[in-house]
C-alpha cells in the first residue's frame, strides 16, 4: 500500500514548487498525466502458479510419507508438516492475491526538462492531476500569469524517479520498479 502525504504544490515567480522542490518553468519542455494501473490479472496468474506448485509439493511430500520407506511416527510428522506448511502459504499467497486487486490505480504528474522525464507526484484523482498539469503550461504560456497554490494528497508509489521515459531513442515508456508486487 502506498503512503500518502499532503504537498503544496505552487507556481510562484515562474518556478513550479512541488513540495521543497522547485523547478524553473522556463526549464519544463512538457507536462502530462500518466496512469498506474495496478496488474490485477498478472496477480491471479502468480497465485494459480503458487497454489500449484504449493499442491504439488504437498501431494508429494505426503507421497513420500506414504511409502514404505517411512515409519509410522516419521509417516505423521511428515504429513501434518506438509500440510501446515502448505496452509500456511495458501493463506500468505491469499493475502498478497487480496491486496493486489484492491490495490488503486494512479495519475502520476511527470515534467519533462532537459534531462530525463520526472514523476513528480502520484494522486488517485484523476482530474486533480490534469488541472495541476493545465495550470503548470497556462504559467509556462503566460508569463503574466500570477500562479496558484493547491494541497494535494499524494502517494509514494515507489521510485518514483525513474518510472517513466517516453522521449528520445530507446523510448521505454514505464519503467523503473516493478509494481506488480
Amino acid at each position: 500500500m502506498a503512503r500518502r502525504k499532503v504537498i503544496k504544490v505552487e507556481v510562484s515567480k515562474r518556478v513550479l514548487w512541488i513540495g521543497a522542490e522547485a523547478y524553473p518553468l522556463q526549464n519544463i519542455a512538457r507536462a502530462t498525466t500518466v496512469k498506474f494501473k495496478p496488474q490485477r490479472a498478472r496477480a491471479v496468474g502468480r497465485f494459480v502458479k503458487y497454489l500449484l506448485i504449493t499442491g504439488l509439493l504437498a501431494v508429494a511430500a505426503i507421497a513420500v510419507a506414504q511409502s514404505g520407506e517411512v515409519s509410522g511416527s516419521d509417516r505423521e510428522m511428515i504429513t501434518q508438516g506438509a500440510t501446515v506448511t502448505a496452509a500456511v502459504l495458501v493463506v500468505t499467497f491469499l493475502v498478497q492475491l487480496v491486496v493486489a486487486l484492491f490495490e488503486k490505480t494512479y495519475y502520476a504528474l511527470v515534467i519533462e526538462t532537459s534531462g530525463n522525464p520526472l514523476t513528480l507526484l502520484a494522486s488517485v484523482d484523476r482530474d486533480e492531476v490534469h488541472q495541476i498539469v493545465h495550470e503548470i503550461m497556462r504559467a509556462i504560456e503566460d508569463p503574466a500569469f500570477s500562479g496558484f497554490v493547491k494541497q494535494m494528497v499524494t502517494y509514494n508509489i515507489g521510485s518514483m524517479r525513474d518510472f517513466y521515459n517516453a522521449s528520445g531513442p530507446g523510448s521505454v515508456g514505464r519503467m523503473g520498479s516493478d509494481r506488480s508486487r
